[in-house]
C-alpha cells in the first residue's frame, strides 16, 4: 500500500486509516496548525480510509476551497495530490509518498489477507501455527493496548484445532471462559481477545463495530431489603454516542449506570456489551470499559504524569514499554484538551493544584489509557462552574468521534446541549423517555426541562409515561447474575508498582511526612524531660508510643483513597498486593520513628544515669529497636483495619482514641491486673504484651549484672525506702517493679490463668496472633467493599 502524506509549511504528516486530522488556527491544539487569524479554531478535518483521502469543512467562518471552489460544510470531499487546497491565506498539499507500507498498523491489521480471513481453518492447517498479538510480526495483529505483544496462538495437531494463551495479562477466552491451558476448539466455538472474536468459519471480527455498544434487556434492580431501585426496562445505546442519564433525585440514575457497567449488577435481565453478555464475559469486558464515579479516582499528592504513568503500569500488559505508555499519556492529554498553557506543562503539576475541571479530566484520562470503548461517568459536571463545563463537555464530545460511547449521569439541563440522546427516569426507577435531547420537553407536553423534572417526580404521571419492556423470545429475565472473577494480575508486579506509587505519594506529601518524623522527637523528648531516672514508666510509654506511631500512621490511609481502591479493585486489583504495599511503606516510616525514639531514650539515660547505678539504662539497643518496631508494625495493621472498616475519615479518627485507651488501661502499669476477666481482656491489647516484653528484655539484660542486681524488682518483694535486696540498695530503683503478672502474690490462691504465657516468647507469639487477626480483618473489610 502506498503511504499518503499531508504536507504543510515543510512539515510532512503521514496519514493513517481511522484517524481524524484536525485543521485549525495556531495555538488551539489542531494537528495541522495555520498561523492566520481568518482560520477558525477548528476549521476542518482530513480523513484517510487507507485508499482515498478526504477533507471536510466543520462549519468554519471562512470556509475551505479546493481548486478555487468553496466546499459544502460537513461533507467529506475526496482530494488528491493534484488538488490545490486553500484555507485562509495558506495552501495545503496532499502527496503520494514512495513508501510501500505504513510504519504502524491501523487499529486492526491482519497479516492474513482480508479476502482470506474467512478461510482461517485452511490457514491454520497450512501453517500449523498462527500467532496473535500486538506486535506486527504476528500472523493476526490486534493493535490494542490491552492486548499483549504475543497474546495467544492457534495451532493444528492430529486433526484438531487448539488455542493457547501465551501468559497474556488480560487473558484469552473461549466461549466466555478463561483459557488456562492449551484447549481444543471447533467450528461453533468463539475465541475472544479484547473486543475481537475469532471463529474458524467467520475468522476475525471486530466486536466494536456492532451497531449497539450496550443492549439492556428487561433489566431490573431489587435490593436485598425489598426496595426497588429500577423497574424493568430495556434500552439500546448506539456506538460512539453521547448519552445523558437524567431524572429527579433518587430515581435510580446511578443505579442504572452501575447495572450497565457491572459495578452493581441487575437482579434480573441481561446486559450486553458489544454483543457480549456482561454476566458471562465480565472478566474480559471490565478492562475495556471506563468508569469514573462522582468522587475523583486519583491521588492528589502525585503529579499528573506520575498519576497516569502508575495507572498505566497497573492496568496495561506487563510487556508495555515506557515509550508506548508515554505515547498513550500524550494522546489522552491531547484528547481532553489539557495542554492549554504553553508556559506550564500540566504533566509536572500536582493533581492537588489543579482546578476541579482539570482533576475530573485527569480521572477520565486514567480510564482512557486502556482505550475503553465505553466510558461511564457519574455526575462529572456537578462540581464544575458553567465556563469549565463547556470546555469539559466539548472534550467529551470529541471522544465520541474517536469511537468512544459515553454514558453520563447528570442533573444539569444545560448539559443537554452537548449530548446525542437522553435516557430519562421517573421516580421509583421507571424509564419514561429514551430519545433525542431536542425532543425531551415536547415528549412530556411541557414548556421547559424544569417542568419535566416536576412531572417525573409525580408517581401518577410517571406511570403514564413508563416504557415497559416488550416481552419476546430475546428479552427474557434470567436469574440474578453471578459475576465471575478471574485470576488477579501478576501479584509481584502489582505489589511492586503499588509500593513505588505509595512511596511517591508519601514523599510528595512533605508536610505530613515531616509531622510523622517529628512525632518521635517530641514524644521521646518529653519522656526524657519528665523522667529523671530509668523506670517501668519509661518502658510503658515506649509501648504506648509504638502503638500510637503504628495506628496514627495507618488510620487514614485506606479510607482516604477508598474511591481509588474501589475502581482499581473493579479493574482487577489484588487485595493482598494492596494491603502488603501499605504495610511495607508504612513499616519503613515506623522503623525510622522507632530508631529515632529508641536512640533518644537510650542515649539520654546512658548519659544521665542514676547515682550509684551507672549501668542502669535501656539496653540492649538493637533488641529494643526490633521489639518496638515489632509492636509498631502490629499497631499499623490495627490502624489499617480501622481505615478499611469505617466509611469516612471522621469515623476513623473518632474510633482511634477508643482503640488506644484499652492499651493504656489494661497494660498493668496504671493498676495491677488482679482478676481473671481483666486478665482475659488484657490479652487482646498490645499495651500489655508490649510493656511486659520490654520488661523481660531488661530482666534478661541485667540478670548477670552483679553490681546492680535485677533491674526490675519482683512485685512480691515490697520495696520501701533504703531497703536492701540481695545486698543492693534499691532506694533509687524502687519504682522499677516487674510486670510479671503471674506472680503468686497477685492473688491469694496463686496464678490467674497459667504460666504458659509467662515468657518473652509468649509475648512475641501473642503479638503475632494479634497481627494475623488484624490482617484477616483488613482483608475481610476490603472484600466487603467489592462491588462485584
Amino acid at each position: 500500500m502506498e503511504a499518503f502524506f499531508l504536507i504543510h509549511n515543510g512539515k510532512k504528516i503521514k496519514l493513517y486509516p481511522e484517524k481524524e486530522y484536525t485543521i485549525g488556527r495556531k495555538g488551539h491544539d489542531a494537528i495541522v496548525e495555520i498561523d492566520d487569524s481568518s482560520v477558525s479554531r477548528k476549521h476542518g478535518v482530513i480523513e484517510f480510509d487507507g485508499i482515498k483521502t478526504y477533507i471536510k469543512d466543520t462549519e468554519s467562518l471562512n470556509g475551505i476551497y479546493i481548486n478555487g471552489e468553496k466546499i459544502v460544510p460537513n461533507v467529506l470531499i475526496e482530494i488528491s495530490e493534484n488538488d490545490k487546497i486553500n484555507i485562509g491565506s495558506k495552501s495545503l498539499m496532499i502527496a503520494l509518498g514512495g513508501n510501500k507500507a505504513l510504519e504502524q498498523p491501523p487499529k486492526v491489521h491482519n497479516q492474513i489477507p482480508e479476502n482470506e480471513i474467512s478461510k482461517l481453518k485452511e490457514k491454520i492447517k497450512k501453517n500449523k501455527v498462527l500467532s496473535i498479538g500486538r506486535l506486527v510480526s504476528n500472523d493476526i495483529v490486534i493493535d490494542d493496548p490491552t492486548v499483549s505483544r504475543q497474546h495467544a496462538k492457534l495451532s493444528y495437531e492430529n486433526n484438531q484445532y487448539f488455542i493457547e494463551d501465551l501468559s497474556s495479562k488480560n487473558k484469552t477466552y473461549l466461549n466466555g471462559n478463561e483459557i488456562k491451558n492449551k484447549t481444543k476448539f471447533g467450528d461453533n466455538d468463539v475465541i475472544t481477545i479484547s473486543f475481537y472474536s475469532i471463529n474458524l468459519i467467520e475468522g476475525l471480527k471486530d466486536l466494536k463495530k456492532e451497531k449497539h455498544s450496550i443492549s439492556a434487556l428487561s433489566i431490573e434492580k431489587v435490593y436485598s431489603n425489598g426496595k426497588v431501585g429500577l423497574q424493568p426496562l430495556s434500552i439500546n445505546i448506539k456506538k460512539s454516542s453521547f448519552i445523558a442519564l437524567m431524572g429527579p433525585s433518587g430515581c435510580g440514575k446511578s443505579t442504572l449506570l452501575k447495572c450497565l457497567n457491572g459495578e452493581n449488577p441487575a437482579s434480573a435481565g441481561e446486559v450486553f456489551i458489544h454483543g457480549l453478555s456482561l454476566n458471562k464475559n465480565f472478566n474480559l469486558i471490565k478492562k475495556k470499559i471506563g468508569y469514573v464515579p462522582q468522587d475523583d479516582i486519583i491521588h492528589k499528592e502525585l503529579t499528573v504524569y506520575k498519576t497516569l504513568y502508575y495507572a498505566a503500569k497497573l492496568r496495561l500488559p506487563d510487556d508495555t514499554t515506557d515509550d508506548e505508555i508515554n505515547k498513550r499519556i500524550t494522546k489522552v492529554i491531547k484528547n481532553l484538551n489539557l495542554e492549554q498553557d504553553e508556559k506550564k506543562n500540566i504533566r509536572d503539576i500536582k493533581v492537588d493544584d489543579l482546578s476541579g475541571g482539570q482533576r475530573k479530566r485527569i480521572s477520565i484520562a486514567v480510564e482512557l489509557l486502556t482505550e475503553p470503548t465505553i466510558l461511564f461517568l457519574d455526575e462529572p459536571t456537578s462540581p464544575l462552574d458553567p465556563e469549565t463545563i463547556e470546555g469539559f463537555l466539548k472534550s467529551l464530545k470529541s471522544l465520541t468521534k474517536e469511537g468512544t460511547t459515553i454514558i453520563m449521569v447528570t442533573h444539569k439541563p444545560e448539559d443537554l446541549n452537548y449530548v446525542d440522546e437522553v435516557v430519562f427516569l421517573g421516580v421509583q426507577g421507571h424509564l419514561t423517555y429514551k430519545g433525542a435531547a431536542g425532543r425531551l420537553v415536547s415528549n412530556f407536553n411541557v414548556n421547559n426541562i424544569v417542568e419535566v423534572y416536576s412531572k417525573m417526580s409525580n408517581p401518577l404521571d410517571v406511570v403514564r409515561f413508563y416504557k415497559k419492556p416488550i416481552k419476546n423470545l430475546e428479552q427474557t429475565s434470567i436469574a440474578p447474575p453471578e459475576i465471575k472473577k478471574d485470576k488477579a494480575d501478576s501479584f509481584f508486579i502489582q505489589l511492586y508498582w503499588m509500593c513505588i506509587r505509595y512511596f511517591r505519594i508519601k514523599l510528595n506529601d512533605k508536610q505530613n511526612l515531616i509531622l510523622l518524623l517529628a512525632q518521635p522527637l517530641i514524644i521521646a523528648g518529653l519522656v526524657c524531660l519528665v523522667f529523671n531516672q530509668f523506670r517501668i514508666g519509661v518502658l510503658f510509654l515506649m509501648t504506648i508510643s509504638a502503638i500510637w506511631f503504628g495506628v496514627s500512621n495507618a488510620a487514614k490511609e485506606i479510607v482516604g483513597e477508598i474511591n481509588v481502591y474501589k475502581r482499581e479493585r473493579m479493574f482487577n486489583l489484588k487485595i493482598n498486593a494492596y494491603i502488603i504495599s501499605k504495610c511495607l511503606v508504612l513499616s519503613v516510616i515506623a522503623l525510622i520513628q522507632t530508631l529515632v525514639f529508641v536512640s533518644i531514650i537510650y542515649y539520654n539515660f546512658q548519659a544521665n544515669p542514676v547515682a550509684e547505678f551507672e549501668d542502669i539504662f535501656l539496653k540492649p539497643y538493637i533488641s529494643n529497636v526490633l521489639f518496638m518496631f515489632y509492636i509498631s508494625f502490629s499497631a499499623t495493621l490495627i490502624g489499617l483495619f480501622l481505615s478499611a472498616y469505617f466509611s469516612s475519615t471522621e469515623k476513623v479518627m473518632t474510633v482511634v482514641p477508643i482503640t488506644l485507651m484499652p492499651q493504656i488501661m489494661l497494660a498493668g502499669v496504671m493498676t495491677k491486673i488482679d482478676n481473671v476477666l481483666v486478665e482475659i481482656l488484657s490479652f487482646t491489647t498490645l499495651g500489655r504484651w508490649g510493656t511486659e516484653g520490654f520488661a523481660r528484655i531488661q530482666d534478661k539484660a541485667f540478670e548477670t549484672d552483679e553490681a546492680s542486681g535485677s533491674i526490675l524488682v519482683p512485685v512480691n518483694q515490697v520495696v520501701s525506702d533504703n531497703q536492701i535486696i540481695d545486698g543492693c540498695n534499691c532506694t533509687s530503683v524502687n519504682a522499677l517493679t516487674s510486670l510479671d503478672l503471674y506472680n503468686e502474690k497477685l492473688i491469694d490462691d496463686g496464678k490467674l490463668i497459667g504460666s504458659i504465657f509467662n515468657s518473652f516468647q509468649a509475648n512475641l507469639l501473642v503479638i503475632a496472633c494479634i497481627s494475623i487477626l488484624a490482617y484477616v480483618l483488613i482483608y475481610y473489610s476490603l472484600k466487603r467493599k467489592d462491588s462485584l
